[in-house]
């Protein structure tokens, strides 16, 4: 078989791009495997803040080789109870705004490893092992932030009037109040003349696989207490207690089966989850207790918001459905005491899959094979504040699966990401910046 010059040519560039992809995956790897290692748990307190910091540090130095500007931003105060100081980097590449400004959300904070004897090996060791990279924010989001910022480095090098603006905030403070973190440096943007068009959040999105689902929006979540006082007594003795836990459980049954018909496109409807329960002393067995609780989580559409959550809570213990309208215990309800945390919760945001939807979509696709799924459930982000500052941006959030077999998951012992998985998401971000230009 003849082979011409030109065939010569175009083998040595699939080679170059084969070599070219191999690198950028190694550095992906290396990036996300040091910042494993770096044990960065929100800092509530002033001994946590300096793993953050040192996340971001790491991350900087990366960043600016790669030929980006970045912006240290600490934000404190603005809450009575979760006013802790926190650090956020903004980084941003230069680019043509008129085609475009993308910016990536993430979160270099993890939550705490939990029960040490479950885990294989060190929770912030970054090994990799059996195709994994294993370790603590290896899925939520460590591996997600790395894989945009290779990709995000790999494309500054077309000249600067031929690409989008592409910019990213990572803040330290995203697992717990988040107070003083992407919300306040959304601000800053906004006060500072800087608009994207476009957020692309990297927080798990796919339940096994990558690209099977994009996140287009999240329910809001309101916790509180349910608490119910009582009078200790002898369990045998009616006429000495006044058992709490009966009238708790009553309440607890009522709002449990209670089901709200307000689903909005891809987002479930509104529902009520019991958390955790308080109640007695398991080791004295003849002991009513003086008073019992329960926390609780709403998960809710854009139908509702916080206030008007707890008056509809308060409601129900009031007008009792038909089952429990003749409940022994239904005139205890009016002593239930209903106590919402307004002053957290998160709202729902919900953005319409339009043209940076599409696009996410069909880069999504070429990369992995996989046609997404357009998706809202799932827990909050920080992709709940983007709108509130910049109304008229599209939402996408597209990161590494949730779920790694029977364990190792987000939030779980033995957290890990597969390597193959972390590639395939570096593929998929280099082809959503590569190709957003060309929606303007």
């Amino acid at each position: 078989m003849h082979r011409t010059e030109g065939d010569g040519r175009a083998s040595w560039r699939r080679i170059r791009a084969v070599r070219c992809k191999r690198t950028l995956e190694q550095q992906c790897l290396s990036l996300a495997s040091g910042l494993i290692r770096i044990p960065s748990l929100t800092p509530v307190s002033s001994a946590l803040a300096a793993a953050a910091a040192e996340s971001l540090c790491y991350l900087q130095s990366f960043l600016e080789s790669g030929g980006a500007r970045c912006h240290r931003l600490t934000f404190e105060g603005g809450h009575d109870k979760w006013g802790y100081p926190v650090d956020n980097l903004y980084a941003e590449w230069d680019g043509d705004e008129t085609l475009g400004h993308l910016c990536f959300i993430g979160h270099t904070d993890v939550v705490p490893p939990g029960d040490l004897d479950l885990w294989r090996s060190d929770p912030f060791s970054g090994i990799v092992r059996d195709g994994s990279l294993w370790g603590r924010g290896s899925t939520d989001m460590k591996g997600a932030i790395a894989a945009f910022c290779v990709a995000a480095a790999a494309c500054s090098h077309y000249a600067a009037r031929s690409r989008a603006r592409v910019s990213l905030i990572i803040t330290t403070d995203e697992e717990w109040a988040a107070i003083n973190g992407t919300q306040k440096v959304l601000n800053w943007m906004r006060g500072s003349g800087r608009t994207p068009a476009a957020f692309l959040v990297g927080e798990p999105s796919s339940p096994r696989e990558v690209g099977s689902h994009i996140k287009i929006g999240r329910r809001g979540s309101l916790c509180g207490t349910i608490q119910m006082k009582g009078v200790q007594g002898h369990a045998a003795y009616p006429s000495l207690f006044n058992n709490p836990n009966r009238a708790l459980v009553l309440a607890l049954s009522i709002l449990s089966s209670h089901r709200w018909q307000d689903a909005i496109e891809e987002m479930p409807p509104t529902a009520f989850e019991i958390v955790a329960l308080a109640s007695g002393d398991f080791g004295a067995t003849a002991i009513i207790p003086n008073q019992a609780q329960a926390l609780w989580n709403i998960r809710f559409t854009a139908r509702h918001n916080p206030d008007g959550l707890l008056a509809q809570l308060q409601e129900l213990l009031e007008r009792l459905p038909d089952w429990a309208r003749n409940h022994p215990d239904g005139a205890s309800l009016a002593n239930v005491a209903i106590i919402g945390h307004t002053d957290t919760a998160s709202m729902p945001y919900y953005s319409s899959p339009t043209g940076f939807a599409r696009l996410v979509s069909g880069c999504v696709t070429a990369s992995t094979g996989n046609t997404p799924i357009f998706d809202a459930t799932g827990g909050t982000t920080d992709g709940r504040f983007i709108h509130s500052v910049f109304p008229q941006a599209e939402i996408v959030e597209l990161g590494l699966p949730e779920n790694n077999g029977d364990d190792g998951g987000m939030h779980q012992a033995n957290e890990r990401c597969s390597i193959t998985d972390l590639g395939r998401l570096l593929d998929c971000y280099t082809s959503i910046l590569s190709a957003y230009g060309q929606l303007a």
